[in-house]
């Protein structure tokens, strides 16, 4: 009996193991960017986590070349996009006049002050990975991933990151709380979701798995 008792609670943690992974291919496999962002805060709790599984990215020989300044402070992301290429722009658009960017609307992509949360990822290109850029980058995979797991909307952006490593670049890094030696290599809008805007309609299209696979068999 015993023994029937536990092989019935290996068959169910299979189970449900199964079911986990099946949900979580499927939430990376849906993914989107996202492309309008209400004002609504997200909680101190989840970014937490969201920056934890950043730093749980897989590194070459463990070096970690990734430092994240989280901005919510609305006057310092202004600061960063009005100053380079950070405007939401309309497909096909040019930058409009004047300091702000339009609001978020049908056909206007999200870019750095849409959303109230910007997480800079720097990387050390001192340290001793092969490939810095490419751990950052699996860093900044991770803390999307897991902002869309917690219910969040989420995009990267890399435009900002002209002005970062500008002619401003040393100023805005000490007020960042970042090392000078750094560099900015992209930049990760989370919040909520504003479904009052159209983001689905107009996404772009992926290439099937025969165009852009090989199988060695």
């Amino acid at each position: 009996m015993k023994r029937a008792v536990l092989t019935i609670a290996l068959i169910l943690a299979m189970l449900c193991c199964a079911a986990h992974a099946e949900d979580t291919a499927s939430l990376i496999i849906g993914t989107r960017t996202q492309q309008a962002f209400t004002k609504e805060m997200v909680s101190d709790e989840d970014l937490n986590t969201i920056l934890e599984a950043g730093l749980a990215a897989p590194s070459a020989i463990n070096q970690q070349p990734w430092f994240f300044a989280v901005v919510t402070n609305q006057d310092v992301i202004d600061e960063i996009r009005n100053s380079a290429g950070g405007f939401a722009l309309p497909a096909g658009g040019s930058a409009p006049a004047g300091d702000k960017p339009p609001q978020a609307s049908a056909g206007v992509k999200a870019a750095l002050g849409d959303s109230p949360v910007a997480i800079i990822i720097y990387m050390d290109e001192s340290s001793k990975s092969p490939n810095p850029n490419f751990d950052c980058g699996l860093a900044c995979e991770n803390m999307l991933i897991a902002a869309k797991a917690l219910g969040y909307g989420a995009k990267i952006v890399s435009s900002p990151t002209m002005q970062l490593n500008g002619e401003n670049h040393d100023a805005l890094c000490e007020k960042l709380g970042v090392d000078a030696s750094y560099t900015a290599v992209a930049v990760l809008l989370i919040g909520h979701e504003d479904t009052a805007v159209d983001g689905s309609t107009s996404a772009s299209v992926r290439d099937a798995l025969d165009a852009k696979v090989s199988f060695v068999k």
